[in-house]
């Protein structure tokens, strides 16, 4: 019997760095793949929306065999980050709330989804959502980013753009 090829990537999805330059790419999910925990990987669909498949090691574990909330809410956060820097837009998270629908096993083969919600000024809205291969939705989120001026991104970044 041949495996399943996994759902995700699909066919048409180009895979993209949505972080620009090596210190923004020091994400957190990208700090701590090496340690087993948090592993996404950023994918742009033909639509133009961000996706990103989601990969939680053993030490993303909370409650057995579950993905502990903290690992769940740095994927969203992340991801709708990613989203927002994807359309040019260099920020940092302001608000974010999530919403924990049901326990995420550790394994699972998951999908963190995106959506600009809106634009005004320096603020984006977005939201995303955390879903099975089979469709479950295990947790969602709405993030309000806030972009940063030049003054911050260089000192945060050490650079302006």
């Amino acid at each position: 019997m041949t495996p399943e090829r996994p759902r995700w990537p699909e066919d048409r999805w180009e895979a993209v760095s949505p972080f620009p330059f090596a210190a923004a790419r020091g994400a957190f999910a990208g700090m701590t793949s090496s340690e087993g925990r948090i592993v996404l990987r950023y994918y742009r669909r033909p639509d133009g929306s961000l996706v990103a498949t989601a990969d939680f090691g053993p030490l993303s574990e909370g409650a057995p065999g579950l993905v502990h909330g903290g690992a769940i809410l740095t994927a969203l956060d992340e991801a709708l980050g990613a989203a927002a820097w994807l359309a040019g837009a260099r920020c940092m998270t302001a608000r974010l709330t999530t919403e924990f629908r049901r326990g995420t096993p550790l394994g699972a083969e998951l999908l963190v989804t995106t959506r600009l919600l809106r634009r005004r000024g320096r603020v984006i809205d977005l939201d995303g959502e955390l879903v099975g291969a089979g469709g479950t939705r295990y947790a969602s989120a709405v993030g309000r980013y806030v972009e940063l001026t030049a003054p911050q991104l260089k000192a945060i970044f050490g650079r302006r753009d």
